[in-house]
C-alpha cells in the first residue's frame, strides 16, 4: 500500500466511525461549487461526489469531464461531513464548506499533487495527516534502529534511541494538541484526537470533551466524545474497580471482590499471545518475590480451548488465580475492562481501588516495593 492509500485509509476509516451529517443553522440553504481542472485526466472520465457514514463512501452525485479534464458541482455546503471526489480508484477527502472551491491536480497523483481552496477544514485535515505522516516514518526509523542495536547487543545506544522515540512521541503530541487548540471543536480536531493516547492524555481530552460540550453541543462527534471517555473516567486512577466474575478451571465462579484486603493484580492474557508469553517469566519473578507480602495475582485468560490455556498456564509455571470464559474476546470482562490488547493489567490495592494500569517487568516491581514496604 503505497503512502497517498495509506492516508486516505487513515483519515476515511476514522471518519467512517463518527460522521454524520449535523450541518449548522446558518448553512441552510447555503451552496458549494467545485470548478476542477485534472491534468492527464481522460474524455469523458466519470467523476463521482460521495459522502462518507459507517457504511462507506455512498455517491450523492456524479458527472463527466471534459476533454479538457474540467469538471464542475454544485451541491448543498456541510462543513460537518466529509466527502471524497472519486475518479477510478483514485479519491480525494475534502469539506463541502459555502461558497466557491477550485480543484486542481494531476490524474497520475491525484491526491498528493491536489490544490483544493477556501476550504480551511480540508486544508487543516491535511495538516493533521502531514503530522501523522512525518510521526510514522520517523518513528518506524526509530524501530529499526531500535531492533539493529538490541541484536548487537549494544544496551546503550538501544536506551537512547528509546529516549528519542519518547522526545519524538512527546513532541508530535505538543503540536497536535497545539492544532487542535487553534481551531476548535469540529470533525478535523476530533480526527486528531485519536493520535493521542486516552491514558496518557485523558486531562486534556477530558477537558477538550467540555469544550466540544459548551461550544458545538449537538454535534455528532461532540456526543461520540462523550461516549468515547465515559470508560476511561470509570477506570482512572483512584475509582474503584469494576466487579466481575469469572469461571476458574474447575468451573467454580470467582470474583474480583473475592481478593479485597489484598494488592492484586487484574491481568488479561492468552496463550496464544505471543507478548504475554514473553511477559510471563517476568510476572512469575514479580509473584514470587511479593506474595508473602500480601500481593496477589488474577488471570483472566482470552482462550477459547481449555487445553491450551492450562497447558500454557502449566509450562509458564503461573501457580495463582485463573479464570476465563473461554469466549475470547467476547469475554464479558473484556468489556468491562475497555481491554483492545493484551498484555494489559490494572494494579488494584486492598480497598479495591484501581492504583497503576500496565506496569510490567521492573515498573510493576518499583510500585510493589513502594506501595508493600
Amino acid at each position: 500500500m503505497n503512502q497517498h492509500r495509506k492516508s486516505l485509509f487513515f483519515v476515511c476509516t476514522l471518519f467512517a466511525c463518527f460522521s454524520c451529517s449535523n450541518k449548522d443553522s446558518d448553512l441552510k440553504g447555503a451552496k458549494a461549487q467545485i470548478e476542477a481542472e485534472i491534468k492527464n485526466l481522460k474524455g469523458e472520465a466519470v467523476i463521482y461526489l460521495s459522502k462518507v457514514d459507517i457504511k462507506g463512501p455512498q455517491a450523492i452525485d456524479s458527472t463527466k469531464a471534459n476533454a479538457e479534464g474540467k469538471f464542475n458541482f454544485d451541491v448543498p455546503a456541510d462543513t460537518e461531513q466529509l466527502y471524497l471526489i472519486i475518479i477510478g480508484d483514485q479519491r480525494l477527502p475534502v469539506f463541502l464548506e459555502k461558497g466557491l472551491h477550485k480543484l486542481e491536480a494531476d490524474f497520475n497523483q491525484f491526491y498528493t499533487t491536489a490544490v483544493y481552496t477556501n476550504s480551511p477544514l480540508t486544508d487543516v485535515m491535511r495538516r493533521v495527516e502531514m503530522i501523522r505522516q512525518k510521526f510514522d516514518i520517523e518513528s518506524r526509523e526509530l524501530q529499526y534502529n531500535f531492533q539493529e542495536a538490541m541484536q548487537k547487543g549494544n544496551v546503550s545506544k538501544g536506551d537512547l534511541i528509546e529516549k528519542s522515540f519518547m522526545n519524538l512521541l512527546n513532541s508530535n503530541k505538543l503540536q497536535i494538541k497545539h492544532l487542535i487548540d487553534s481551531i476548535g471543536p469540529s470533525p478535523v480536531s476530533h480526527l486528531a484526537t485519536s493520535m493521542l493516547s486516552v491514558e496518557e492524555d485523558f486531562a486534556y481530552l477530558d477537558s477538550l470533551a467540555l469544550r466540544f460540550e459548551k461550544e458545538k453541543p449537538n454535534a455528532v462527534y461532540t456526543q461520540k466524545m462523550k461516549s468515547y471517555l465515559e470508560l476511561p473516567r470509570k477506570l482512572g486512577i483512584g475509582r474503584l474497580a469494576p466487579e466481575i466474575t469469572q469461571p476458574d478451571p474447575n468451573g467454580k465462579l470467582v470474583k474480583l471482590s473475592d481478593f479485597k484486603g489484598s494488592w492484586v493484580l487484574l491481568d488479561f492474557w492468552a496463550s496464544w499471545c505471543k507478548p504475554c508469553r514473553a511477559e510471563n517469566p517476568n510476572l512469575v519473578a514479580t509473584y514470587n518475590r511479593f506474595k508473602a507480602k500480601n500481593f496477589k495475582i488474577f488471570s483472566i485468560s482470552l482462550d477459547s480451548e481449555k487445553e491450551a490455556w492450562m497447558k500454557a498456564m502449566v509450562t509458564d509455571k503461573m501457580f495463582w488465580a485463573h479464570a476465563s470464559e473461554l469466549k475470547g474476546w467476547e469475554n464479558s470482562s473484556v468489556q468491562t475492562y475497555g481491554v483492545n490488547s493484551i498484555p494489559a493489567s490494572y494494579l488494584i490495592n486492598p480497598d479495591g481501588k484501581i492504583v497503576s494500569k500496565n506496569l510490567r517487568g521492573e515498573s510493576l516491581n518499583q510500585k510493589l516495593t513502594q506501595v508493600l514496604q
